[in-house]
């Protein structure tokens, strides 16, 4: 099958008309960059990544599906989720190499401060999955409310004290801003006693999100992750 080459209303996917500030990604460089980082993703999980409403996400995905840079598909849970074609591929990495440049050098300061968060992060985790009773490593099923209450009062403190660096991200990018609000609502989430907003991996949880911006902030500065980044 012949490839399409890049081109029609996409062909300016993921630039802004206001050039001199450069204000990043527009919606559907928005949608591409997501799909590039994220995989395949339904337009749910699309819009808590985004943020706007469901409309501007549909309008601007059936834009992208008719040109070619993006594809829907069934997968086994008989969710539909969209994912880039070989044209959207590099649309996106195009969209990634402006990101890149224009924001690795204000982004490189502010990853010392996500470095020790991480960590602490990855740990509370690791407490909230696993409990140590004795010697032993147990599986915590969450019948000890106060032992969870310490873990979410050890991760509300934990974002707290990631604030400062979260501010200065937000005014990068509007998806910068999102992840910290997506953060505050998983977190006051799971302080209302739905537990998967911790570390669940179908929901918005802190750890889902703190993983997705973790790969976001080394995919523009050019990082591959590696086992200490997991």
């Amino acid at each position: 099958m012949k490839r399409r080459r890049p081109g029609g209303p996409i062909e300016a996917a993921g630039r802004s008309s206001a050039a001199a500030s450069d204000p990043g990604p527009n919606a559907c460089g928005e949608i591409l960059l997501a799909l590039l980082l994220g995989g395949r993703l339904s337009e749910r999980e699309l819009g808590e990544r985004l943020g706007g409403s469901a409309g501007e996400h549909s309008c601007a995905l059936g834009g992208l599906c008719r040109n070619g840079a993006v594809e829907r598909g069934a997968t086994p849970d008989g969710v539909a989720r969209f994912r880039l074609t070989y044209d959207g591929r590099h649309r996106a990495a195009e969209i990634l190499s402006r990101e890149r440049a224009e924001l690795a050098g204000r982004l490189a300061p502010l990853l010392a401060g996500f470095d020790a968060s991480n960590r602490a992060l990855k740990a509370l985790v690791q407490r909230w999955q696993v409990r140590s009773i004795g010697t032993a490593q147990v599986v915590n099923d969450h019948s000890d409310a106060a032992y969870d209450e310490r873990i979410l009062r050890d991760l509300g403190a934990l974002l707290g004290a990631a604030g400062p660096w979260l501010e200065r991200l937000a005014p990068l990018r509007p998806r910068y801003r999102r992840y910290r609000e997506r953060l505050a609502v998983a977190l006051d989430r799971a302080g209302r006693g739905e537990h998967d907003y911790v570390a669940g991996l179908r929901v918005d949880s802190v750890h889902a999100i703190w993983w997705q911006m973790h790969g976001d902030l080394l995919a523009v500065l050019g990082r591959a992750r590696t086992a200490a980044d997991a």
